[in-house]
Parts: C-alpha cells; sequence; structure tokens
C-alpha cells in the first residue's frame, strides 16, 4: 500500500525514535499498526462486498453476450454483392499538351479606337 523498501522503514523509525523518544514509540507503532490492519480489514469487505452485489448483473451481462457471439456464428446465406463493382484501375489521365492558341482576329477593336 504504501510502497516501503526496507532502507525506508529504517530512516522513519530513527526518526520516530529521534521525535517520540523511546518510551512513546513502541506504543506508536503499535496503534499504527493495529489502525493499517483495520483499514485493509475494511478495504478487503468493500471490495468482497462490491463483487458480490455486481456479481449476478455481470454474469448476466455475460451470458447475454455470449448468446449474441454465438448467434453471429449462424448465418445460414451467402453474403450480397458489394453495392458498387471494384475498380480494376484507374484511367490513365492525358497529360498531352493542348493545341496552341491562335492570334485574334483584327475585327476585334479595343474601346480606345470606338471613340
Amino acid at each position: 500500500m504504501f510502497n516501503l523498501s526496507g532502507s525506508e522503514i529504517v530512516f522513519l523509525l530513527l526518526a520516530g525514535l529521534v521525535v517520540l523518544g523511546p518510551e512513546r514509540l513502541p506504543g506508536v507503532i503499535r496503534r499504527v499498526g493495529k489502525t493499517y490492519g483495520e483499514i485493509r480489514r475494511a478495504a478487503s469487505g468493500f471490495e468482497r462486498e462490491f463483487r458480490d452485489t455486481f456479481k449476478e448483473p455481470l454474469d448476466d451481462f455475460q451470458k447475454a453476450a455470449n448468446d449474441i457471439r454465438s448467434g453471429f456464428g449462424e448465418v445460414d446465406h451467402e453474403p450480397s454483392p458489394p453495392f458498387r463493382p471494384e475498380r480494376t484501375a484507374f484511367p490513365t489521365p492525358d497529360f498531352s499538351p493542348s493545341p496552341p492558341v491562335e492570334k485574334q482576329d483584327d475585327s476585334v477593336k479595343s474601346d480606345e479606337s470606338d471613340q
């Protein structure tokens, strides 16, 4: 729960010895141990109660999911053809140059000559 290594525990014990003194340290360690045990028992009891409460609904859900999965395995017809046929190849684009633009006729006059 606390993920303490051996050296960290020794450090905490030495710090407790300095702060609390040799007379009070054993009693404090005993109380901390009892409290830790009570917390562990309460947590495991809560976990057990949680599992027991949700066991039946989860089992029903699991059974329904398995029934659905087994229903998918029983296909009695052939799959339908695809909506659109597949293209085997795309048309090749034409990258040939366009014919040159011819010079405009002189019949088209600019606006300046009309005035």
